[in-house]
């Protein structure tokens, strides 16, 4: 029987490719703040791209921290939507499809930022024309569609928040979307969430920093999965609660 551990977690971190995104964000800056912060597990997260995932996964995997290749891509509907995978391989794959309908808009880096692709050890590989924060021409459905594809998983973003989010932009959570879990920022606790918006009843919830910037991996509250690896395989059992795995948000300090 796999021996089952609490690995903290934070499953919505941006890199200098997103240019929202400050040039502390390399890899270097990641791995130091989850070491600060005592993270087992990082969700790497750029706008509608994926290629600085393998510099985090190389450098984060010398000091056994674990990394969920992903994405946040925006919908049509302007929803944003977390989509992990099992690994680089299918990540790209998935990823590529997706950016396929990206609109042919070049980035204004004056005015965005610099979208900027690096290696483990932060030297600039290139940079990203395409402007990476407009809405992708696919819907909700067809990005959950071409994540399960590449047996990757959904988790629909900040969905607390008044601006892209699926219950701001659509009122509700579609019946049919069958996300993973849903994620709310770290402003609010689960409880409240679930007060004010009756909609995510029945739902596994996270919580994520939603960092563009490493002060922003200073939160009050923090996603803890009880399982044997940080993998998607475990943390899927872990929203699901099978074989003993579970996923609570705790606050900072909880000693389990």
């Amino acid at each position: 029987m796999a021996k089952l551990k609490w690995l903290k977690a934070d499953l919505h971190v941006h890199t200098v490719l997103s240019p929202c995104a400050e040039l502390e964000m390399g890899p270097k800056g990641l791995v130091k703040a989850a070491l600060e912060r005592g993270l087992g597990l990082l969700g790497i997260t750029d706008h509608n791209a994926w290629a600085n995932v393998p510099a985090v996964v190389e450098l984060a995997q010398q000091y056994d921290i674990g990394v969920l290749p992903g994405m946040e891509v925006q919908t049509r509907e302007e929803v944003h939507v977390l989509c992990f995978f099992p690994d680089t391989k299918r990540l790209v794959t998935a990823g590529q499809q997706i950016y396929a309908h990206l609109p042919d808009v070049c980035n204004r880096a004056d005015i965005f930022g610099d979208q900027i692709i690096v290696d483990a050890k932060e030297n600039i590989i290139a940079f990203e024309d395409r402007m990476l924060l407009n809405s992708v021409d696919l819907s909700l459905e067809q990005v959950r569609d071409i994540t399960w594809e590449n047996h990757g998983i959904i988790i629909p973003a900040h969905v607390d928040r008044p601006a892209f989010s699926l219950i701001a932009n659509l009122g509700f959570v579609p019946p049919d979307l069958k996300p993973t879990a849903l994620e709310i920022s770290t402003q609010v606790d689960k409880e409240t969430a679930m007060e004010r918006f009756p909609q995510l009843k029945g739902y596994t919830l996270v919580t994520s920093s939603d960092a563009h910037r490493l002060d922003d991996f200073e939160t009050t509250r923090s996603t803890y999965f009880y399982v044997a690896a940080p993998t998607l395989a475990e943390i899927v059992l872990a929203c699901k609660g099978l074989n003993n795995r579970k996923v609570v948000i705790a606050s900072e300090g909880t000693v389990f």
